[in-house]
């Protein structure tokens, strides 16, 4: 496999874990249902956070290279 297909490969797939992290963010601040816990709500939010940065990272990782 070449270098320019495993880096699009990769960058497509950064970029999906960054909309997934956003849309479970939206849809944490969104949530309609039973309430949530601080603790669950907080887990919930961070681990979002967590997703999008760790995706920008590496997103960033692989357009320096």
């Amino acid at each position: 496999m070449t270098t320019i297909v495993k880096n699009t490969i990769l960058r497509i797939l950064f970029i999906s874990v960054i909309v997934l992290g956003s849309f479970e963010l939206l849809y944490t601040f969104g949530y309609q249902g039973e309430p949530m816990t601080q603790l669950g709500f907080l887990s919930r939010t961070l681990g979002s956070l967590g997703f999008i940065a760790f995706g920008i990272i590496m997103l960033g990782k692989i357009t320096k290279k």
